[in-house]
């Protein structure tokens, strides 16, 4: 998989993306952006990193934190225009830049004082190179929050497909510690008739691997919060609820400098 195959997928999926994911009830909404609220530091005056930040949804919510400055960086030029319409029509203070996470490297180091990113870690191999990025651009004492897809769920993703075709319902099985390519559909394109159907690949990455390349960085791990379904979803959504407990989609840690 290279960074090429990643941002055309990312464009075509970048409408049905943003549809999908601003419903009141999505998972963006109603798990991962309820933990993160809970661990933000202070972020009044601020400099923030977005990365990966797709159309900027996390972007405009740490708006209300009153930050300094608020960069999103992301692969897709797609997801990038509507982040870029919807800061225009808000008059919000968030820039956006459209380059992929090799390009950290041309960042100032110590420039941010919270380092953001939302489930990108799975489309990274090197998660070492990377997660050492991260920490060089992160300033004295400062933050970074990673949300990632829970390993227990990617290890659920279909493992690429020799005939290239699409994966059936059984193929979905945890092979935790198999690391070859995975390949699967996403939910905003199998759910959304506009968008024909097309394969998305990403890696799966262990629990081990991801503390170890954050503790190899350089980060202390302050937190790692795996959330419980919301109470909303036993009363009207029961095989949501129940679902997401046994194969929860994320798992954030808090780490600083």
């Amino acid at each position: 998989m290279d960074k090429t195959e990643t941002r055309e997928n990312w464009d075509k999926m970048a409408e049905a993306y943003e549809e999908f994911t601003s419903v009141e009830d999505s998972y963006s909404n109603l798990i991962e952006w309820r933990t993160i609220k809970g661990i933000l530091p202070e972020l009044k005056d601020k400099s923030i990193l977005d990365l990966g930040c797709g159309t900027g949804r996390f972007s405009f919510l740490f708006e209300e934190y009153k930050p300094k400055k608020i960069v999103g960086m992301d692969i897709s030029e797609g997801m990038i225009a509507i982040g870029k319409k919807i800061a225009e029509e808000r008059g919000s203070i968030v820039t956006f830049l459209n380059k992929d996470a090799e390009s950290l490297s041309e960042i100032e180091a110590s420039s941010f004082d919270l380092i953001f990113s939302s489930t990108m870690l799975h489309y990274i191999k090197d998660l070492d190179n990377v997660l050492k990025e991260i920490y060089r651009l992160t300033a004295e004492n400062g933050t970074c929050i990673l949300s990632i897809i829970n390993p227990v769920y990617s290890a659920c993703y279909p493992v690429m497909r020799a005939d290239g075709k699409f994966p059936k319902d059984e193929e979905w099985k945890i092979r935790y510690l198999d690391y070859r390519l995975r390949a699967y559909i996403q939910p905003w394109i199998e759910y959304n008739d506009a968008v024909s159907d097309f394969l998305s690949y990403s890696y799966h990455h262990t629990m081990s691997d991801y503390i170890n390349a954050i503790v190899k960085s350089g980060f202390q791990i302050k937190e790692m919060l795996e959330r419980i379904p919301p109470a909303e979803w036993k009363e009207n959504n029961l095989p949501r609820y129940y679902g997401y407990l046994e194969t929860p989609t994320y798992a954030i840690f808090k780490c600083q400098k």
